[in-house]
């Protein structure tokens, strides 16, 4: 039942999940209006290290890092658009945050 080539395509599909929650909270901050240089800092740069945890998936020693602080972004900009009562940026990280944490269980059921 836990087969790997039955459930691979999962792992696509939850990249896209939080591909498009990170890329949804950019356009959304974007059209605030008002957004630091801090907010677009912190979301740029969790787009961007999610992109380098999929691009360096062949090599775990790199791949592990990069996800983590891809993580630690997404977990920082959660808290700090829910502060600033931005709250859909903030459960749009949410949802990334758990799809990500669905995709790190399903590396380790199918194992």
């Amino acid at each position: 039942m836990l087969n790997v080539k039955v459930w691979w395509p999962l792992f696509p599909l939850l990249f896209l999940i939080v591909l498009t929650c990170l890329i949804t909270s950019a356009i959304r901050l974007a059209r605030t209006g008002k957004a630091t240089r801090t907010e677009w800092t912190t979301v740029i740069l969790a787009l961007l290290f999610y992109f380098l945890t999929f691009a360096l998936g062949r090599w775990r020693w790199l791949h592990l890092p990069m996800s983590n602080i891809a993580e630690l972004f997404i977990l920082y900009n959660m808290f700090y658009f829910f502060k600033k009562n931005q709250k859909g940026i903030a459960s749009l990280n949410l949802t990334a945050l758990l799809a990500i944490a669905a995709d790190f269980a399903l590396h380790y059921i199918l194992k």
